[in-house]
């Protein structure tokens, strides 16, 4: 009887030691290849809710880090990042949605835009070998094959959001960096 009470303490003793010890996984709500490349890109503004406070984000890096599961600011309670084409129609989510358009500047908006279709209709011989030494080459890509049938426009970034980070994800880093 003394080892079962034993075995019991050892046991519950250690359950209670590990279960101290772990740290709750912290899983990010917010599809982050959105976030990160709403972000990233400089295209959008957005609208975030604090405390039951709404706050203009133009750039974003207070919404990237309250989603960001490495961020000290992370907070699962945002479930999601919608695109809406104006600062106008962000009016009326609910406080865990994260809202962005594409900035107000829209010739800053439209240059980015022009950046990424000059990157993403370089031909073979624009562009360096994907086998070269450094690994940065990259094989054409063709805007069709991404379901565009014209240039990405500045509504893609709200209608076809999913193609145009596509599209973005088959550049380069070097390319993506010349673009911004």
């Amino acid at each position: 009887m003394k080892k079962v009470i034993g075995f019991a303490v050892i046991a519950i003793a250690l359950l209670l030691f590990t279960n101290c010890n772990i740290e709750e996984e912290r899983v990010a709500m917010v599809n982050m290849d959105k976030m990160n490349f709403a972000f990233y890109t400089r295209l959008f503004s957005f609208q975030i809710v604090i405390d039951g406070e709404t706050v203009f984000d133009p750039v974003g890096g207070l919404s990237r880090n309250r989603t960001h599961t490495s961020s000290p600011y992370f907070d699962p309670f945002y479930t999601e990042l919608i695109f809406v084409h104006s600062q106008a129609e962000a009016q009326g989510f609910p406080y865990n949605v994260i809202v962005a358009w594409p900035r107000e500047n829209e010739r800053i908006v439209q240059d980015i835009v022009d950046r990424l279709n000059n990157a993403a209709s370089r031909t073979v011989a624009d562009l360096p070998s994907p086998d070269n030494v450094w690994g940065h080459g990259r094989r054409p890509i063709s805007l069709r094959s991404f379901g565009f049938e014209e240039p990405i426009t500045i509504a893609d970034l709200v209608d076809n959001w999913e193609n145009v980070i596509a599209v973005w994800n088959a550049l380069t880093q070097t390319e993506r960096d010349g673009i911004r």
